[in-house]
C-alpha cells in the first residue's frame, strides 16, 4: 500500500495519493480559487435536499421507470428538489444523451 505523497500518512484510500486530511485541505483551497455558479449552487443544494429528505424516509427510493432495476434520483427541474424520477445508471444516462 502506498503512503500519502504529502504527509506520508497510510491514505486508506487505495487508489488514491492523498490521506482525507490532505484531499480536504486541498480540497478547501480549489474552492477558494473555483466558485461555483448560480446554476451549480441550485442544482448542488437541490440534490443534497433530496438524499436528506431520502435519508430520513420522507422521499422513498423506487426502481427504475424504465426496467424497474435499482434506481438513482433524476431532476427534472432543480427548483423543485424533492419532485423526482427514478432511473437506474444505465437508462439515466440514456435520457441525458437524448
Amino acid at each position: 500500500m502506498t503512503t500519502c505523497s504529502k504527509c506520508g500518512v497510510n491514505p486508506k484510500r487505495p487508489t488514491q495519493n492523498y490521506c482525507f486530511r490532505c484531499h480536504a485541505a486541498y480540497m478547501r483551497q480549489w474552492r477558494k480559487s473555483h466558485p461555483l455558479t448560480k446554476t451549480q449552487k441550485l442544482r448542488s443544494s437541490s440534490r443534497a435536499y433530496a438524499n436528506s429528505y431520502k435519508k430520513r424516509g420522507k422521499i422513498q427510493v423506487q426502481c427504475c421507470e424504465v426496467c424497474g432495476a435499482k434506481a438513482e434520483m433524476h431532476h427534472d427541474d432543480y427548483s423543485k428538489p424533492l419532485r423526482v424520477r427514478w432511473f437506474c445508471r444505465q437508462h439515466h444516462l440514456e435520457f441525458h444523451r437524448k
